[in-house]
C-alpha cells in the first residue's frame, strides 16, 4: 500500500526542514563565533579585562608567547658553570622576573624566573657545602641556606611534575661503577617543544622601563615603596 503525500503535507515538511536547517546553521555560527573569541583571547591575552580586585587577575602573564624548539646540548663547562655568577645573572631581566600589572601596578613574579632563582640557589648551596663555607649555629648561615634550599627542592619538584615533559630521550649502553652494562640517557641532543622565552624577557624589560619611568624602581632594580 503506497502513501500519497498531499501538497499541504509537503509544504509542512519543507518548512520544518528549513527551520531545522536554520537552527543548525545558527548553532554552527554561534559555535564558530565562540571559537574565534577563544582564539582571540589566546593570541591576544592582553585584551581580556580584569578588575585586579582580590584574585580577579590573569593566571598567566597576559602575553602571547609563540612555541619554539630547543635542542638540549651539553654546554662548555665554563658556560653556566658552578662558579659563573655573571652567566646565571644574565638569564634574568632587570627586575629579576618581577612584573607589575593592572591600574595599581600590582606586583607579580613569573614562575619561570622563580624556578631559575631556585636553580641558582641549589648551585650556591652546593658550592657552599663543597667548599665548607656553611656555618651552623646562632651566628651561622647554614640554617638559612638549608631552609631556602629545601624550599627550592620542593618548588622545583612540583614544577617539573606539573609540566610533565613527555619528550622521549634516546638511550645508550654504558658500564656502571659496579661493572654491569646498563641503559642510560644523558638527555642531550634531544629536541624539546618549548616556548620562546626571549619574548617573555623582552616584555619584562619593557615593563621594567615603565616602572622606572613611574619611579617604582631604581636603576638597580630595587623596589621603591610608595608611602
Amino acid at each position: 500500500m503506497r502513501t500519497t503525500v498531499t501538497p499541504p503535507d509537503m509544504l509542512l515538511y519543507t518548512v520544518a526542514g528549513l527551520l531545522l536547517l536554520m537552527i543548525y546553521q545558527g548553532l554552527e555560527l554561534t559555535w564558530k563565533m565562540q571559537l574565534i573569541h577563544s582564539l582571540h583571547r589566546i593570541q591576544h591575552p592582553e585584551s581580556v579585562a580584569y578588575s585586579y580586585v582580590g584574585r580577579d587577575h590573569p593566571a598567566e602573564l597576559p602575553l602571547y608567547v609563540p612555541e619554539a624548539a630547543m635542542n638540549a646540548e651539553w654546554p662548555d663547562d665554563e658556560l653556566y658553570g658552578l662558579f659563573e655568577d655573571e652567566e646565571w645573572e644574565s638569564l634574568f631581566p632587570r627586575g629579576n622576573g618581577w612584573v607589575t600589572l593592572g591600574p595599581n601596578d600590582e606586583m607579580f613574579v613569573l614562575s619561570m624566573y622563580h624556578q631559575l632563582h631556585c636553580l641558582s640557589v641549589l648551585r650556591h648551596a652546593f658550592v657552599a657545602a663543597n667548599t665548607s663555607t656553611l656555618v651552623f649555629g646562632p651566628r651561622g648561615n647554614g640554617t638559612g641556606v638549608a631552609h631556602h634550599t629545601n624550599h627550592c627542592l620542593q618548588y622545583l619538584r612540583e614544577q617539573i611534575v606539573c609540566k610533565a615533559d613527555t619528550t622521549l630521550e634516546e638511550s645508550a649502553l654504558f658500564v656502571a661503577d659496579d661493572g654491569k652494562t646498563k641503559h642510560g640517557a644523558t638527555g642531550m641532543d634531544m629536541v624539546h617543544r618549548c616556548r620562546d622565552w626571549t619574548k617573555i624577557r623582552d616584555h619584562l624589560e619593557a615593563n621594567f622601563e615603565t616602572r622606572l619611568e613611574k619611579g617604582l624602581v631604581d636603576i638597580y632594580g630595587e623596589e621603591i615603596l610608595q608611602e
